[in-house]
């Protein structure tokens, strides 16, 4: 068999149109033609129907149906980009997959110079507050936003979550989404104009009007550059690992740095004999299994399998693999070689299949022995989901903090598709990738933790680590 291609996507997908343009009217223009635009529609159908392997775990195929009926009879003249991908995007979420999304970057290019909405918002219980923001806006963040131009906050939520993919029930992952509000408050409604409703400090009601600023100025304002992986010994019996991304194992030349810095790490920590370990995995919305696998040799103490199976919904790629961006990383299924299960083609450990994920792992002779605490929010999915669903399995560490996306699957497959006529990109996972973990509890919302700690609105405002604090707290406690 040749090697399966085995990638599983990052939360944040980038997105790329065939198409380019520099006004900003282009976004409201009606440019996309009827009959055009509902021929390309029913080819996302099709396409999604016949290719999907998980798309009717949230979703019933009679359901799924409807909206797109429905959304197919909503379209009675020409549309604007804005206009299809609200189409588009309402289709794909239905679904209710993290991996399954529509282009947005057309969108965002012609948004750089246009004036937005000023910040991203946070939800805590079921209240929205102000967040990130440029330096100028630092005092509102942490306060209680109740309206915008005067309609309600959870009005206008309602409407944009249509258009925000996430993985099964889970709600927590709304946060991240939320990094990047301004855009979807201008599909929502595309103005340059802002009035806030909100409450001060005081919890007083106050109206003002804000400016908005370019788009691109609110994104270089909110990015982050953060290494994927960072270590902190705070003293010889406390140690941190900060794991924020496992793309750092996509190429040889990454993994091999990445595989060096946890060999040396744990080597240390076996060297002091430390007693607590904090693993945080907030925000790590996924990579490469190598490094997932790679860690979790250290933290087991017995040797372990990674995936149960890798299946695929279709039997041929023949009728559909011209849509792929790239068709020639698309290989045909030997179905000789597959076992069907659970409605699925799947690839599992054989004597014909040689590939690491099927094959027993073995654990390091120095795995790490202490006490593990695990932060994780909403923005953990994917192989970070995968890493936690095997740590639950092998009942490996304490889990603090809020539900991850992240499950014991995932469908995935690193695969955009080109549509013929607006040349729109869309992400449909080619294949479900099932962990070994058959004493998992699953949860529809994702993976809770043991400890829930939810932060607090001034949290937002002082930038207060209060599920660290805790677990700092917590370990110092059990000295």
């Amino acid at each position: 068999m040749r090697v399966l291609v085995f990638v599983f996507l990052l939360i944040t997908i980038n997105f790329t149109f065939a198409q380019n343009a520099n006004s900003e009217n282009l976004l409201l223009e009606k440019t996309l033609k009827k009959d055009s635009i509902l021929a390309e529609f029913s080819e996302l159908y099709h396409l999604t129907n016949t290719i999907h392997p998980g798309q009717f775990m949230f979703c019933s195929k009679k359901e799924f149906d409807k909206t797109y009926q429905s959304l197919y009879k909503s379209v009675k003249t020409d549309l604007s980009i804005v206009e299809y991908y609200k189409l588009t995007a309402t289709l794909m979420t239905k679904i209710k997959d993290g991996h399954t999304a529509v282009d947005r970057t057309q969108i965002i290019t012609l948004l750089k110079e246009r004036l937005v909405f000023p910040f991203s918002i946070y939800k805590i219980n079921s209240n929205y507050y102000l967040n990130k923001s440029t330096n100028e806006n630092k005092d509102y963040a942490g306060l209680q936003i109740l309206k915008i131009n005067g309609i309600e906050i959870k009005s206008i939520v309602k409407e944009i979550e249509k258009y925000i993919h996430l993985e099964g029930r889970n709600e927590t992952g709304l946060n991240t989404r939320f990094n990047i509000f301004p855009f979807y408050y201008f599909i929502f409604n595309p103005t340059d104009q802002f009035q806030i409703d909100y409450l001060d400090t005081n919890n007083r009601k106050q109206k003002k009007i804000i400016k908005g600023i370019p788009f691109e100025t609110y994104t270089k304002s909110i990015t982050e550059k953060i290494e994927p992986l960072q270590t902190e010994f705070k003293t010889s019996n406390l140690t941190i690992l900060k794991f924020h991304s496992f793309a750092n194992g996509y190429n040889e030349t990454d993994r091999k740095k990445a595989e060096k810095q946890l060999d040396n790490f744990f080597t240390k920590l076996d060297s002091l004999k430390t007693n607590h370990l904090i693993l945080d995995l907030r925000d790590n919305s996924g990579g490469s299994a190598d490094i997932a696998s790679y860690l979790f040799s250290y933290l087991t103490n017995k040797p372990f399998y990674y995936l149960d199976y890798q299946g695929a919904k279709y039997n041929t790629v023949k009728d559909w693999k011209h849509y792929a961006q790239n068709p020639d990383n698309i290989e045909e299924i030997n179905l000789n070689e597959t076992k069907l299960k659970n409605g699925l083609n799947c690839y599992t450990e054989t004597d014909s299949i040689d590939v690491w994920w099927f094959e027993q792992q073995q654990n390091k002779p120095n795995y790490y022995k202490g006490n593990i605490s695990v932060l994780i929010n909403g923005g953990c999915f994917s192989t970070t989901g995968h890493l936690l669903a095997l740590m639950r399995e092998y009942k490996i560490g304490k889990f603090y903090g809020e539900y991850c996306q992240g499950s014991n699957y995932s469908n995935a497959g690193g695969q955009a598709f080109v549509l013929p006529y607006s040349k729109t990109l869309v992400w449909i996972p080619t294949f479900q990738y099932k962990m070994r973990t058959p004493n998992f509890q699953y949860d529809p919302k994702g993976i809770r933790p043991d400890v829930d700690i939810p932060i607090e609105p001034d949290d937002l405002k002082t930038k207060f680590d209060r599920p660290m604090d805790f677990v700092l707290k917590q370990t110092e406690g059990n000295k």
